[in-house]
């Protein structure tokens, strides 16, 4: 599923900038709120967990994945009207080019980094899917009666996962790691059950 949605994003990139060398105007609502996608996305998530968590992080995914077409459509129609400003083929190319190169922009973080579209929604569908993966692990422990379980480990070099790698943690000491910084976006670890005492 996660490939696809990486897949739909770059799709709708490659539409967007053929529309924008040809100078035509596109439609970033009707592409970015794809209501299918979305309901098939929802669906594959909800096969991990329908905790509260859980419903929240796909809630908020939504309005994310949803929301990118506010961004894009600004930048889309800032380079539309450079193009049709100039009869200059070179200067034309120019702005084409920083679009491809930079793709449409979708999303500025809280420290003002600005992500396109196909990188954030990668980044965004991976994280939410690792989080409902993890999710459902802790539920599993639960279920199990357990109050701990393993982070995974493989050689990390990230300043925020390198406490915690290959830690046994009870539930409440998982809850501080990741206040820490554990399962940041793009983060590789998951969660293991722990059997008996291993």
């Amino acid at each position: 599923m996660i490939d696809l949605i990486i897949k739909y994003y770059a799709k709708i990139t490659d539409m967007a900038l053929s529309n924008l060398a040809k100078e035509k105007t596109f439609q970033w609502r009707k592409h970015l709120t794809n209501h299918s996608l979305m309901q098939a996305t929802e669906s594959h998530y909800w096969k991990y967990s329908k905790s509260e968590e859980a419903t929240k992080l796909i809630t908020d995914y939504k309005k994310a994945m949803n929301d990118m077409y506010k961004n894009a459509n600004v930048e889309y129609n800032n380079a539309l009207k450079m193009l049709k400003a100039t009869d200059d083929p070179a200067l034309k190319q120019k702005i084409l080019n920083n679009i491809a190169d930079n793709g449409f922009h979708g999303f500025t973080a809280k420290n003002g980094a600005r992500w396109n579209i196909e990188t954030y929604s990668n980044m965004y569908s991976r994280h939410v899917n690792n989080e409902m993966v993890r999710l459902s692990v802790i539920e599993e422990a639960k279920r199990q009666g357990k109050n701990v379980v393993k982070v995974s480990s493989h050689g990390t070099i990230c300043e925020l996962c390198k406490p915690f790698e290959g830690k046994i943690l009870t539930l409440a000491e998982l809850e501080a790691a990741k206040a820490r910084g554990l399962f940041h976006p793009n983060c590789l670890h998951f969660l293991l059950l722990v059997v008996g005492g291993i």
